[in-house]
């Protein structure tokens, strides 16, 4: 039973891992394709763009919602989640679109592979990102849950000094 436990993550890890790859490697081609501004006709595909945007707010609204996070963290949460879904499904179409177009410029010679271990990289620091933000969301301001015990090598002003007894 463990086994086919852990085969059935390791799939599902698999799945993820080159999905994310694919989808960044094609986001940094079309990076690519608009510094150069080899990019034809962004604005007839825009309103795709911003279609697949407000479907991924909508669903963040009612997934975060549904986790039980308050009102503040549902709304910031869903729009930071449709900006990088824009910015995401935008230059992965436009990456995907530029490779149809030139992939002479693409798929010859070794860029590719350049591009493929680029969003293999951020692939896996996307996936330490999501795992660990709340390592970094944490202020420092805010008390421990654990009451800390008091040192050895702190002083206490109404201990008897070396001269009083």
């Amino acid at each position: 039973m463990a086994h086919v436990l852990q085969r059935a993550y390791f799939q599902r890890t698999v799945l993820v891992v080159v999905a994310s790859t694919v989808s960044l490697t094609a986001s940094f081609i079309g990076m690519i394709a608009l510094a150069t501004g080899q990019a034809g006709q962004v604005g007839a595909r825009l309103p795709f763009y911003v279609l697949a945007m407000a479907v991924a707010f909508v669903v963040a609204v009612f997934l975060l919602d549904e986790r039980g996070h308050d009102g503040v963290t549902v709304i910031l949460g869903s729009i930071g989640i449709a900006i990088v879904s824009f910015v995401l499904v935008s230059l992965g179409a436009e990456g995907v679109v530029f490779t149809v177009r030139h992939p002479e410029q693409v798929l010859t010679g070794r860029l590719i592979l350049y591009f493929l271990a680029a969003g293999l990289i951020a692939s896996g620091l996307g996936y330490w990102g999501l795992r660990f933000w709340r390592d970094f969301a944490v202020s420092d301001d805010e008390p421990d849950d654990e009451p800390t015990e008091p040192t050895t090598d702190a002083v206490d002003p109404l201990a008897d000094g070396p001269g009083d007894m």
